[in-house]
Order: structure tokens, then C-alpha cells, then sequence
């Protein structure tokens, strides 16, 4: 990862300051060219598992990650998969296309900082909100309930671009917050007008990342403003103030979370239905975290 120099809170306030915060942390992180690469060949009407197969095999360090998590209880796929020859053959490219994306946003934010962020509990709270999120759609049986997990476990990516070109500011944040009791989402918008769902939005969609993933990101805290994804903006809402009051990882997030009724009303759950979905994710979050977090 480059060097960060960051940003002055005055230069990154308003809708200008954040469109510069996003380029300004675009030039350190950015995805491999493995996941675009990978987008050109799924739409390239010639392509074949043999020539996916060669290109993902081009980043050793990408397919280790992907077959680590593919095997993992959260897939639960009926047979391991040994070979990425294989992942390509039988588990479908939607869920290739999940993997790569999965394992190239963590590379991205890989070489963090030391001593900025602890990145097995921001990635620990992230993969929770994801699994719990799905687990919510499953209860309700919905169609597209897998398509939850992505934009959950990417829901807070802009707690990572705040931490690397806004420090102070997120020192400030996390003080204030200790004193007040509001929420960083809150005092993110008084400090900056806008918040970390709008930062790590724009960069998902600078990234050339779908819809489906950076609109519920930026709506998670404002699900009903999700637009054509607000069930996946509600789940993720849901799954995000259950974790954090529940405390399992932490993206900063510490303090409990109201949850909005008319999220708990769009998702037709209630409180308890929420306790029990949320208690038995934990024990698939734990499982996928330790694949997930392997080197």
C-alpha cells in the first residue's frame, strides 16, 4: 500500500470533499486487475471454464483465499473443492464472481497501517453482518437471500478510507462518541455531511462494483432510501444494529443500534424471530471468519 497522507477535514467536507476523498484513497487501494479481467471473460461470449480457470489461476495468493472460504461451512457445498478447475465447473459463476470479489476487496486493504485499525475484528463484524443479513433472507425465504451476504460483509469499507486519509477525525469521532453516546454514523454526518455508507459506496462504484452491492451499502443506515434494493438495504440494517448490540468484531460500531420498525416490518420479522436468526448465524460466522482470515 502507498503512503497515506491525509486529508484535512475542511478539504474532504460536503459532496466535493467527498468525491476528493475517494480519489485521493483510490490512488492506495484499488481492485486487482484479476476482477475486472474476470467481468471481460464472463461476458465474452468465446469464453470457457478452461480460459477462467487460467486466468484466476494467475494469482496463486487469490486462489488459495477463494478455495479456503468455497470450502467453509458457509457454502456447504456437498464435495470439497480441491482445484480452482473445479470451483469453476461446479459451483457456478455467480458464486465465482462473489468469491473473486470477496478475496480482491480484502487484498486491496491488505498492508493496512499498523496500530490504525485491527483488521480481524473490522473484517470479524463485517462477515457477520454479511452471514446474519443472508440468514435473515433465508428465513424469509426470499429468492435473492444469498445476494445479501457481498454488500454486508462490504457495508463499512469506508470506515477504512476514513481511518487512512482522515485519522484525526476519526480519533475525534470515536472520542466524542465515548463522551455523548451517539453514533459514529451521526456524528459523521454533523462533521463531514455525509458518512462512511456514502464514502464506501462511491468507492464500490468507482470500482466498477454492481449496484446491487454499493446502493444497499450507502443505504444501510437509511434502508428505506435502498430504491430498487431497499430489502437488501433493510436486511443488512437489520443484521448490522443486531451485530454491533451483540458485539461481535467491531468496525467502531461499538455502542448498541436502534433498528428501524419499518425495516423489521419491510423484512416481516420481529425482535425475536431477529435473536434467534442472529444467534445461530454466529455459529456460521465464526466457522466462515477462520477461513476467511487464514494466510
Amino acid at each position: 500500500m502507498a503512503s497515506v497522507y491525509p486529508l484535512d477535514v475542511v478539504q474532504a467536507h460536503g459532496s466535493v470533499g467527498l468525491a476528493l476523498l475517494v480519489r485521493e484513497v483510490d490512488k492506495l487501494v484499488s481492485m486487482p486487475d484479476i476482477y475486472y479481467r474476470l467481468e471481460e471473460l464472463i461476458v465474452e461470449p468465446a469464453s470457457t471454464t478452461d480460459t477462467i480457470s487460467d486466468l484466476l489461476r494467475s494469482d496463486p495468493d487469490l486462489c488459495a483465499r477463494m478455495l479456503r472460504v468455497a470450502n467453509s461451512a458457509f457454502y456447504s457445498f456437498p464435495t470439497r473443492i480441491e482445484t480452482i478447475e473445479r470451483a469453476v465447473g461446479t459451483i457456478g459463476l455467480r458464486q465465482i464472481r462473489e468469491l473473486v470479489l470477496m478475496t480482491s476487496v480484502v487484498k486491496a486493504f491488505d498492508g493496512f497501517p499498523d496500530g490504525s485499525v485491527n483488521m480481524e475484528t473490522f473484517w470479524e463484524h463485517s462477515i457477520a453482518v454479511g452471514v446474519t443479513a443472508r440468514a435473515l433472507g433465508e428465513y424469509r425465504a426470499l429468492p435473492n437471500a444469498s445476494s445479501f451476504y457481498i454488500p454486508g460483509l462490504l457495508h463499512d469499507i469506508g470506515r477504512l478510507v476514513m481511518v487512512l486519509k482522515l485519522p484525526g477525525l476519526m480519533h475525534d469521532l470515536l472520542d466524542r462518541r465515548s463522551h455523548s453516546g451517539e453514533t459514529l454514523f451521526a456524528l459523521e454526518q454533523q462533521s463531514l455531511g455525509y458518512t462512511h455508507a456514502d464514502i464506501g459506496a462511491l468507492l464500490l462504484e468507482n470500482w466498477n462494483v454492481p449496484e446491487s452491492i454499493w446502493q444497499p451499502v450507502r443505504a444501510h443506515h437509511d434502508p428505506q432510501n435502498g430504491g430498487e434494493y431497499v430489502v437488501t438495504a433493510c436486511a443488512i440494517h437489520i443484521a448490522d444494529a443486531w451485530v454491533n448490540t451483540n458485539r461481535s468484531g467491531s468496525s467502531g460500531g461499538k455502542f448498541s443500534v436502534d433498528i428501524e420498525t419499518s425495516a423489521l416490518q419491510t423484512m416481516g420479522i420481529d425482535k425475536q424471530d431477529l435473536d434467534l436468526i442472529g444467534r445461530s448465524a454466529g455459529v456460521e460466522t465464526m466457522a466462515l471468519v477462520r477461513q476467511f482470515m487464514a494466510h
